[in-house]
């Protein structure tokens, strides 16, 4: 019912329309003077489905003349850093609904790449039969350069946290926020926390377009191995920090065999409290950045449960012991052959247990 009355509204909206301007004339109008770029192709997959219309801004963006477009693939516009496994999903995805939206590289005329977000949509004759496809796109050059811009912001308000935590103790309330906000703005950016139900949304949006330097994480810190000695010799805790840390892990773990014989939301609340203030001091450690935020997360989420009566303690327990082990290792016995062993294996069970608590 709501279709026909919405497809009746249209007739009508058109029918009207059409009395001011002719379709031709308003078509023209339309993808000449809009602010996006827009390319026509016909509906033969088998050929590429060739450009037969680009307007003006297209050709800005791709550096190409329409002559030049027209006959062509948008293939041409792919690269080595192009999104292949996006690109991929476009003709099934277009079979079977008409539509389709993802993001990846493009390159110019002159070999330059930019990354791009676009939307294709099914053009049907009066014989409802597709016959050619319109695509509207966005260059996301501008926006790739403010999600780079907010995580650089995001590593100088860490360094400027660090040293002003240290001399202003009376401000905990304000730090307490300025805190949560820079785990936010980097929860973005970790990988780790890409859940099965968001993870084609960071593929396919303008993070990640590829493995390659466009991606807004192409720069992103590879940890190679280093032994809890090299940690030591280079990058020495304060002693303040280390006690806070070995002590959050302490009540964490009497929280922890509570839970194991109680079951009730106060006790899961100081479990999140724990695990937070265990999560900060790890966080302030760059090298560990990405399971201190798994930890975070856990946190926040147990803090949030409306209920507690199917929390997997069992779970939650094995999780508790990877942090234990790991910081055991790093921290206090000083014997990892790799820190980033044990942070691994906290992140996989980390993701274990956010899958089962949401």
């Amino acid at each position: 019912m709501y279709n026909n009355t919405s497809n009746l509204e249209e007739a009508a909206f058109f029918s009207q329309l059409m009395h001011s301007c002719s379709v031709l004339q308003l078509l023209r109008q339309v993808l000449m003077h809009s602010h996006h770029a827009i390319v026509i192709t016909t509906a033969d997959h088998a050929k590429g489905y060739p450009i037969v219309y680009a307007n003006k801004v297209f050709c800005q963006h791709t550096g190409y003349e329409l002559a030049e477009l027209v006959g062509q693939s948008p293939r041409i516009l792919q690269g080595s850093g192009s999104n292949h496994k996006v690109i991929a999903k476009i003709t099934p995805a277009l079979k079977q609904s008409g539509y389709f939206y993802g993001s990846s590289i493009n390159y110019r005329k002159d070999g330059s790449a930019y990354p791009v977000e676009w939307n294709i949509s099914e053009i049907r004759n009066e014989e409802d039969e597709v016959t050619h496809y319109i695509s509207m796109q966005k260059d996301l050059t501008n926006l790739k350069r403010i999600a780079e811009q907010i995580k650089d912001t995001n590593e100088l308000f860490k360094r400027f946290y660090a040293i002003q935590a240290q001399e202003n103790e009376n401000k905990a309330e304000l730090n307490k926020q300025v805190v949560e906000t820079i785990k936010t703005n980097e929860k973005i950016y970790s990988g780790n926390l890409r859940s099965s139900d968001n993870v084609e949304l960071f593929e396919e949006a303008f993070f990640d377009f590829s493995p390659g330097e466009m991606g807004a994480l192409g720069n992103k810190m590879q940890k190679s191995p280093v032994s809890a000695d090299q940690f030591w010799q280079e990058s020495p805790i304060a002693q303040d920090d280390l006690i806070s840390l070995t002590e959050s892990i302490k009540e964490l773990d009497a929280e922890i065999g509570l839970a194991e014989a109680l079951n009730n939301q106060t006790n899961y609340q100081t479990i999140a409290k724990y695990m937070k203030e265990v999560a900060n001091c790890l966080y302030f450690c760059v090298e560990f950045n990405d399971g201190a935020l798994i930890i975070d997360e856990v946190a926040n989420t147990l803090s949030k449960l409306e209920s507690t009566e199917n929390v997997p303690t069992e779970m939650l327990a094995m999780f508790n012991r990877d942090i234990s082990d790991w910081v055991d290792s790093v921290f206090v016995v000083k014997n990892a052959e790799n820190i980033f062993l044990g942070e691994d294996n906290t992140i996989a069970a980390g993701n274990q247990l956010l899958a089962l608590l949401k």
